[in-house]
């Protein structure tokens, strides 16, 4: 048997020429597609930073919401602690009822009761330090106020601790306010404080500033502040917020106007 080879004309391999611009074809297409997924990945980056340093300044928003209670169940004419107890560049402490515990009284109250009834007692229990507003002393109509410790609830009955001084009329506020405290580090954390410990409201924060403004719409200097804090009737905050990673970081200010609704 006669072995038979086949041939076929004009079969060849690639020219190294050839593989040359084959390989800096393949190159452009890889550079344009490795720059397209760059960009893409810096600006989901930047988007997330910013999105990041947009909701860390959302804090803002809930301290607005906070101040904008402040004096609501406590007396506005308290003169030894003010509903603005404590004020500064980088925090502030007012009284508020945050939880909306405040309520009536349903009848009137003399000089020396010491059960209180109330439109509601849900929310109020012993040993809540509580405030009856709007009473009278004496003949005179004077508004006045005191503080109370509440003994015991039964219904709609609240009874406190000790006969209160005054008289007070049906409708008379009956207020749970509490301490609320908004405070900055000074180096990146704004923390609130409601009388069971410091809680983080935002991180990042890389500048906080409070200012206070009278009823006249003057500012108020923060050295005067200590002397003035029952003349605060309005609040502007301004906080600025970056993202935690350095690459493409993102960086939100918010400012905000708050004017107390019960001063």
């Amino acid at each position: 048997m006669r072995n038979q080879r086949f041939t076929h004309r004009g079969e060849r391999g690639y020219s190294l020429a050839e593989l040359l611009v084959v390989c800096a074809i393949l190159g452009l297409v890889m550079a344009g597609v490795l720059g397209l997924y760059m960009t893409g990945t810096t600006v989901a980056l930047s988007g997330q930073n910013k999105t990041e340093a947009q909701q860390g300044a959302r804090g803002t928003l809930s301290m607005e919401e906070d101040l904008r209670l402040a004096g609501y169940g406590y007396p506005a004419n308290a003169s030894a602690t003010p509903v603005f107890s404590a004020a500064s560049t980088t925090s502030v402490t007012f009284y508020a009822d945050l939880s909306n515990a405040s309520t009536t009284l349903t009848a009137a109250v003399a000089s020396g009761g010491n059960v209180l009834p109330v439109t509601s007692a849900a929310g109020l229990a012993s040993p809540y330090v509580i405030y009856v507003i709007g009473g009278t002393s004496g003949s005179s109509n004077s508004g006045v106020w005191e503080s109370a410790t509440i003994s015991s609830v039964s219904g709609s009955n609240v009874t406190v601790t000790a006969g209160v001084n005054n008289s007070y009329p049906a409708g008379a506020m009956v207020g749970y306010a509490k301490a609320i405290t908004y405070s900055w580090d000074g180096v990146s954390t704004l923390s609130r404080n409601s009388g069971s410990g410091a809680q983080t409201v935002a991180t990042g924060v890389t500048a906080f500033a409070l200012s206070y403004y009278d009823s006249t719409e003057t500012v108020i200097a923060p050295a005067n502040l200590t002397a003035n804090l029952a003349n605060i009737k309005r609040v502007v905050i301004s906080m600025t917020v970056q993202s935690t990673a350095a690459q493409n970081r993102g960086t939100f200010t918010l400012n905000a106007s708050v004017r107390p609704r019960n001063l």
